[in-house]
């Protein structure tokens, strides 16, 4: 035994070389993860509703258009839950999923933007746009790609449209959720889930928010239960937008309402494919 200790020596510098060269890696990849957030909490206003029935005899008069900004290419399977009794049936064939932001019109509040989607990044340089080095890396080994035609990215149809969003709701912080995020001017607050802003979805998109300085956060932790949804947020105090505790698909990951004649319930991520609803 005693013999073989001067070649397990040989080998202690190499090995420590080692872990610190995989450790300055890790570090360089994961370094948004180091950034922090100045957040403050987003004001509620008093909500006139207790329950959705009344919420829902009650449409109001704001707008929703959905916007596609390009496609992730994907394998179906990615993100289903492992304990899905669909995984059985799941086919892993890569499919196209649409990137979408969603505007809201507000006729005494203005535009409000739900998501980001994808700036013109994905255009000039495909197939990761402006993902952080992280999110190239496990796009790469999973085989993700992104698509985007040109003028499809949120900027182009911004203007397009005449949209001058006053801020953005997050359902979750997601590449293919903030991506649109640098095309914003930096009046545009962003707001999302109290706990959202982990260490690993800031390594994820910390760079999409270079140059922001308006950031609030709903905090579901306080906010009144309305049966069957759950925790809720009437965002304008009006009962025309609501946000919606759904976590699952993120620690915070957020469902919203909007409340117009005919309601509609967007729900980010929390099923990416009609087939896994």
């Amino acid at each position: 035994m005693a013999t073989d200790l001067p070649k397990l020596k040989k080998f202690r510098l190499p090995a420590a070389v080692l872990i610190v060269v995989f450790s300055a890696l890790i570090t360089y990849l994961l370094r948004g993860g180091f950034r922090r957030f100045e957040i403050a909490p987003y004001h509620v206003p008093p909500a006139p509703f207790t329950d959705w029935s009344d919420v829902l005899r009650h449409p109001r008069d704001i707008s929703l258009v959905t916007i596609q900004t390009g496609v992730v290419h994907m394998d179906a399977c990615l993100n289903l839950d492992p304990t899905s009794p669909k995984q059985a049936a799941c086919d892993h064939v890569p499919r196209d999923l649409a990137v979408l932001v969603h505007w809201v019109h507000h006729p005494r509040l203005g535009d409000f933007l739900i998501d980001a989607a994808f700036d013109d990044s994905f255009a000039k340089h495909p197939p990761y746009g402006n993902d952080t080095d992280a999110m190239k890396l496990f796009n790469w080994v999973n085989r993700v790609t992104n698509r985007q035609q040109r003028g499809e990215d949120l900027s182009a149809q911004l203007a397009r449209l005449n949209i001058h969003p006053r801020a953005a709701f997050f359902t979750h912080l997601h590449p293919d959720h903030t991506g649109g995020v640098p095309a914003l001017g930096p009046q545009t607050e962003f707001i999302f889930g109290k706990l959202e802003p982990s260490f690993l979805a800031r390594a994820a998109v910390a760079n999409h928010f270079l140059g922001k300085s308006k950031f609030s956060s709903l905090d579901f932790s306080a906010a009144p239960t309305m049966a069957p949804l759950g925790a809720s947020i009437d965002l304008f105090g009006d009962g025309s937008l609501w946000a919606i505790s759904v976590p699952g698909h993120t620690d915070d990951d957020i469902a919203y309402l909007i409340n117009w004649p005919r309601p509609v319930l967007l729900t980010g991520d929390a099923s990416h494919f009609e087939w896994t609803f």
